[in-house]
């Protein structure tokens, strides 16, 4: 293992966006920095626009056969060779100097997981989002801090990989491979478990990357595709941990998360075709009955009061579903 950071990048169909992305990657290249990029299978000019940026340290890996973001992911990770590891998305881009100063702040800091700010970008709109954590930055933490109880925010419920860099001198490589079957929200439990396997952290100011959310980058999270219910699988493998985990704080907290995304997608479920609302308010259901009725309680009086009628009505639905079953 060399010292430096390798930046992970899994790109399908990006052409559009690479151009953004080469122009960021070269305000940040640095002695020791390279860029691990995986080529999903693209259909489109990828692989002639990577191809053509030979000014620039990238280890290109081409996929012959679509596996999602995931698996290319774990392609990337696996060909990595620096100490320190981080991610960015082609749709996104980083501040000049951003990934020298955060390998800087690595290498300072000396946290397993090092947490950070990031710009939300929004069409023309740009607003500065922390990360959220009310202790001292710079200060290295138990993972197990970064859960807390139900409500408010956590770092553990700021799943945004390219705000994290992991030093895998200290993090066991199993903990940072991703779920493959999951098409969307594996970074969910992948952040949980580090947090739960209390890897250390520490956030740290350095809001230099710029998160595009705008309609058409590509985001999940403003498309009704079917994959947009992976969430629900996501939050099922949350809570299989944090009820192995048995520490009451931890459920109220992953179950608290569920109920907040429960009730995010149920509110804008209009956007979804028939179908696919039936699915979700079935899975819904099922996910929200898992769980002590303490945790639940606690979950649910986090959310806004407009939806927690809806989260109690679904919990009871798949409560007795899973009676019936077990009937």
């Amino acid at each position: 293992m060399t010292g430096g950071l390798d930046v992970v990048v899994a790109v399908r169909d990006g052409a559009a966006h690479l151009p953004t992305f080469l122009a960021s990657a070269r305000r940040n290249v640095a002695p020791g920095i390279r860029f691990v990029v995986v080529d999903d299978a693209s259909r489109d000019g990828t692989a002639d626009v990577l191809e053509a940026a030979d000014d620039l340290p990238l280890d290109v890996v081409r996929g012959t056969e679509h596996r999602g973001v995931a698996a290319s992911r774990n392609v990337a990770l696996e060909r990595c060779d620096a100490r320190f590891v981080t991610f960015v998305d082609v749709d996104d881009w980083c501040a000049p100097g951003h990934l020298p100063a955060l390998l800087t702040h690595a290498e300072r800091v000396g946290a397993g997981m090092l947490r950070t700010d990031h710009v939300r970008v929004d069409g023309l709109r740009r607003t500065p989002e922390r990360a959220p954590w009310d202790g001292p930055r710079g200060v290295v933490v138990p993972g197990r801090a970064g859960i807390g109880d139900a409500g408010g925010r956590a770092l553990v419920d700021y799943p945004y990989l390219w705000a994290a860099v992991l030093d895998r001198t200290q993090v066991a490589p199993g903990l940072l491979r991703f779920d493959e079957d999951l098409r969307t929200a594996a970074d969910r439990p992948w952040f949980w478990r580090l947090h739960l396997a209390d890897v250390t952290c520490a956030v740290v100011d350095s809001p230099g990357y710029f998160y595009r959310r705008s309609a058409g980058s590509g985001s999940l999270t403003q498309s009704g595709e079917d994959r947009l219910l992976d969430f629900l699988p996501a939050y099922h493998r949350i809570l299989d941990q944090a009820l192995a985990d048995g520490d009451l704080v931890v459920e109220r907290r992953a179950v608290y998360g569920a109920c907040r995304i429960v009730d995010f997608h149920v509110a804008k479920r209009d956007r979804l075709r028939p179908r696919l609302r039936r699915q979700l308010l079935a899975g819904a259901a099922l996910l929200l009955a898992r769980g002590s009725d303490e945790a639940f309680a606690a979950g649910v009086a986090g959310v806004p009061a407009s939806g927690r009628r809806v989260l109690r009505g679904l919990r009871e639905v798949g409560a007795a579903a899973d009676a019936g079953a077990a009937a």
